[in-house]
C-alpha cells in the first residue's frame, strides 16, 4: 500500500466566477441600446475580478486552481462591443428617424381629421335642426347670417368639441372661430359664395397640418342655404333667375 496522503481538490480563486458572469452580461447588454453604459461597467468589473482571482491563485497555488481566461476574454469583448455598436446604432437611428417622423406626422394628421369630422358632424346636426324649424319660404339674408353666427357660437360651447385636444400644438385649442389659427386647430367661420347666379351660405371648417416639411389644409363645408338670384320678372309675373345671354354685337 502507498503511504501518500490523498490531495484535496483545488478551490476556484475568489473573483474568477464573478469575472466570468460579469463578462457574459457585458456582452449581452452591449447588443442593446440602453444597456451600453451598463455593458462598459460590467466589462470593467469583469477585468478587475479577473485580475484579483489571478493574483490570489498565483500567491497560493496549493489552494486555488489556475484561473481560466474566460473572464478576461469576455470582459475585453464587453468593453469593445459598445465602441463597435455605437456607429451601428447611429446608422440605424439615421435610417429609421425619417420613417419615425413620417409615422408621427401621419398619426397627428389623422387625429386632426378626426377633430374636423366631429366638428362637421355637430355643424350638420345644428343646420338640420334649423332647417326643420324654418320650413317653407326662403329665409332672408339677415336670418341666414344670424343663423351662421348662432351655430358657430354653439359649436364653440359644445362639450364634446371642448374636450378635444390639438394634436399638433397642445397649447392651442382644438376648435376656434375664424379663418386663421394654429396648426391642428379646426377653424370655423361663416362663408357666402356667389357663382353662376346662385348664392350659397355655408359654414366652413378648416385645419392646417404639417407633413413632409410642408403645410396641408383639410377643409369641410356645411351648406345652410342656396338661393338663385332674381334678375327680374316677366309680364306674367314669373321670376327670371338666369338673365338671357346677350348676343355679341356684329363686327364691322
Amino acid at each position: 500500500m502507498s503511504d501518500a496522503l490523498p490531495t484535496s481538490p483545488l478551490l476556484p480563486a475568489p473573483g474568477a466566477k464573478a469575472a466570468k458572469v460579469c463578462g457574459i452580461l457585458a456582452i449581452v447588454f452591449a447588443f442593446t441600446c440602453v444597456g451600453i453604459p451598463l455593458a462598459i461597467v460590467l466589462g470593467i468589473v469583469a477585468l478587475v475580478q479577473q485580475g484579483k482571482a489571478k493574483r490570489l491563485a498565483k500567491a497560493d497555488p496549493q489552494v486555488y486552481a489556475p484561473v481560466p481566461a474566460t473572464g478576461l476574454v469576455t470582459g475585453i469583448i464587453g468593453l469593445v462591443l459598445p465602441v463597435l455598436m455605437l456607429p451601428i446604432l447611429g446608422i440605424g437611428a439615421a435610417l429609421s428617424m425619417p420613417a419615425l417622423l413620417s409615422t408621427r406626422e401621419h398619426a397627428r394628421a389623422m387625429a386632426v381629421q378626426h377633430n374636423l369630422d366631429r366638428a362637421q358632424a355637430k355643424a350638420e346636426a345644428a343646420v338640420s335642426a334649423w332647417q326643420i324649424q324654418n320650413p317653407g319660404q326662403p329665409p332672408s339674408q339677415e336670418a341666414i347670417i344670424n343663423t351662421q353666427s348662432a351655430i358657430i357660437k354653439a359649436l364653440l360651447k359644445e362639450p364634446e368639441l371642448l374636450a378635444l385636444k390639438n394634436p399638433m400644438d397642445p397649447k392651442a385649442p382644438a376648435v376656434a372661430a375664424g379663418q386663421a389659427g394654429a396648426l391642428g386647430t379646426t377653424m370655423i367661420f361663416a362663408d357666402r359664395e356667389e357663382e353662376g347666379g346662385v348664392i350659397t351660405w355655408s359654414i366652413k371648417l378648416q385645419a392646417r397640418v404639417r407633413r413632409g416639411g410642408a403645410e396641408k389644409t383639410f377643409e369641410r363645408e356645411v351648406v345652410i342655404h342656396t338661393q338663385e338670384q332674381v334678375h327680374g320678372r316677366t309680364e306674367d309675373g314669373w321670376e327670371v333667375v338666369n338673365p338671357p345671354v346677350e348676343a355679341p354685337a356684329p363686327q364691322r
